[in-house]
């Protein structure tokens, strides 16, 4: 299995560094950088002196830029790891490299690790960016490296990485990725509490907002950041992250073995 998941990070390394070796960094940084110089300057010219007692209640007693600075970094990771996995396979299969992948006795999992490894070492370079220049615009990330805060930001990568799996057979069956990963990643982005507490939203979308692991693991990570409470006093939460793991990962995995079956039939029938 090992081999397998090496081998998968290796392929998707070299191929970035031969086709993109400066700009996938520095679309990385920029896009990380970007995630906060905008709502900086919202902030200070718009928001800044007309947030009521609501957000504060809503934010934990935190302020604005520590809000949005810690929802941002979670959403990069979410949607480097969404984006990556997702596209594995339809990039498989426009590069003429699927009906090989289809045929080899390598477990499937095994290989989605090894793109789960290969994009988490580039999106920590996003996730650094925007904690950065969040902590320079005055953003309080004083428990950011510790235990809990590692541990929250792993069960969310793996939360991102089973949705990512249901995406990829997704992509796979409609045979597209912008129009599909756009739509997904823009709702999430305004119904996940990245930018605003999911309290003004109305409760319909309140409730649609739950579907998405980032929902629970952003609030999640705000509360071991903010508050610095205990993973032991967010098993709601935890267990909220779990099951819709669980529930992705079952999905994903049902729909990608009937595709590949249905693929594989068409390929060599």
């Amino acid at each position: 299995m090992w081999r397998v998941i090496i081998s998968t990070y290796r392929k998707n390394r070299i191929g970035i560094l031969r086709a993109v070796p400066w700009s996938f960094m520095v679309s990385r940084i920029v896009t990380g950088v970007t995630q906060i110089v905008f709502p900086y300057f919202m902030y200070h010219y718009y928001i800044h002196g007309n947030l009521n007692s609501e957000f504060h209640e809503y934010a934990n007693g935190a302020d604005y830029m520590t809000y949005v600075v810690l929802g941002s970094a979670l959403n990069v990771l979410a949607v480097s790891t969404l984006m990556n996995i997702g596209r594995a396979l339809i990039t498989e299969l426009r590069e003429g490299t699927l009906e090989t992948l289809l045929m080899t006795p390598m477990p499937r999992y095994a290989y989605f690790c090894g793109c789960l490894l290969e994009q988490t070492a580039r999106a920590l370079l996003e996730f650094g960016a925007v904690t950065a220049v969040g902590a320079l615009v005055g953003a309080d990330l004083g428990y950011l490296f510790s235990v809990r805060a590692a541990a929250v930001i792993l069960l969310a990568v793996f939360s991102f990485f089973c949705m990512g799996i249901a995406l990829s057979s997704l992509m796979l069956y409609t045979r597209d990725t912008y129009l599909t990963q756009n739509t997904l990643f823009i709702t999430m982005n305004l119904v996940c509490g990245i930018m605003y507490p999911i309290q003004y939203l109305p409760a319909g979308l309140q409730y649609a907002a739950q579907i998405f692991p980032l929902t629970p693991a952003v609030s999640l990570f705000r509360n071991v950041m903010i508050e610095n409470q205990s993973l032991s006093g967010n098993q709601l939460l935890i267990w909220q992250i779990v099951l819709l793991s669980g529930v992705y990962l079952l999905i994903g995995t049902v729909w990608y073995k009937k595709m590949e079956l249905k693929l594989v039939e068409s390929i060599f029938g």
